[in-house]
């Protein structure tokens, strides 16, 4: 996808299951792609033998599923070969929010290793199992975890599978995750996910004074780490980082043009309904922005001209973040280039 919509840039794909890169390679041959290619190698043997340097390294549904010595060769890769201002992405499980399963998939994983069987036969019969405990009373005083589980029985086996079988399920606080990306000499800037990047809105209205009385920066993830119940992030590094004057930043930020993305409301307030609860985006402060988008695009600057945002950047910021991560807004391409082939063809 990131292929098909960006064709200016060059994408390297790597995995050590070389079922899993024949259908990478069919699919990118079957749209005419010819920006990506695949490399059949684990962590360690890609940290060796790449020549390139990257302008984004991501790395999705694979830190907490993999040995330590993989996890190091990322890191080793990290600091070969990320650029200065290059960014990484990293997703991982995550404590407190997933501390409770961390005995279920052991469980699961020790079960499947007795169980003949495909892999999907194989947790089929575990969770089965693990039902059975929970209706004989195992986690009375854990409801939260006895919920957790009944779930687990109507959702996808095969995604379940590449889940929980594995020998390296290994959830972390983030303050040692950042400890450990610090090494590779790369800083962490904030969470991907935009709603996680405004404290007001994704903390509990209770912790924000306690929050904000926090002067470490790690002390503060942790805090709300804990006061979300976070199970996984989605956080984003960069090599060199360069603090932006104010007056630069703003000049950044009006270049930036957003657009509407279909189905999204035209007028009034907005439901977002996020893991601490609903909160309601107000009419006074959505309608305006939205009515001007759906006449189409417009810049931040255009935007900030509107009365509802004309001495409040702040909050003509937090209302298209909350836009972008409700599905609503989205930025676009800062070259203006469009793909409309490569992308009817990712239809297809």
């Amino acid at each position: 996808v990131a292929a098909a919509t960006n064709p200016q840039g060059r994408f390297v794909g790597v995995d050590f299951n070389d079922k899993a890169l024949a259908v990478a390679r069919a699919a990118a041959q079957s749209i005419g792609l010819n920006n990506v290619h695949f490399v059949h190698a684990d962590f360690a043997q890609f940290a060796q033998s790449n020549n390139l340097f990257f302008d984004f390294i991501a790395c999705h549904g694979v830190w907490s599923w993999i040995a330590p010595n993989q996890q190091h060769a990322i890191l080793q890769l990290v600091t070969k070969s990320l650029k200065p201002r290059g960014l990484l992405y990293l997703h991982y499980m995550c404590h407190p929010g997933a501390t409770q399963m961390v005995p279920v998939q052991a469980l699961l994983n020790d079960l499947a290793k007795q169980l003949p069987g495909t892999s999907k036969q194989k947790l089929d019969a575990a969770l089965a199992f693990a039902s059975q405990l929970d209706a004989a009373g195992a986690f009375v005083d854990q409801p939260q975890l006895s919920e957790k589980i009944r779930a687990l029985k109507h959702k996808d086996l095969g995604y379940l599978a590449h889940d929980f079988l594995t020998d390296h399920w290994s959830p972390q606080h983030s303050v040692d995750v950042h400890h450990l990306l610090a090494q590779a000499r790369v800083t962490y800037l904030g969470s991907a996910n935009a709603l996680e990047n405004l404290d007001n809105l994704s903390v509990p209205g209770g912790i924000q004074p306690l929050l904000s009385s926090l002067t470490s920066p790690a002390l503060r993830e942790r805090v709300k780490d804990i006061s979300r119940n976070q199970h996984q992030r989605c956080d984003l590094f960069q090599r060199a980082p360069v603090v932006l004057k104010p007056a630069d930043v703003l000049q950044q930020v009006d270049a930036l043009r957003f657009q509407a993305l279909p189905n999204a409301p035209t007028s009034g307030s907005v439901i977002f309904r996020t893991p601490i609860g609903a909160i309601q985006g107000p009419a006074e402060v959505f309608s305006p922005l939205l009515e001007r988008l759906a006449k189409g695009p417009a810049t931040f600057a255009e935007l900030r001209q509107l009365p509802a945002f004309s001495a409040a950047l702040g909050r003509l910021s937090q209302s298209l973040q909350m836009l972008m991560w409700g599905g609503h807004a989205h930025p676009q391409r800062v070259d203006g280039l469009e793909t409309p082939d490569q992308v009817n063809r990712l239809k297809i």
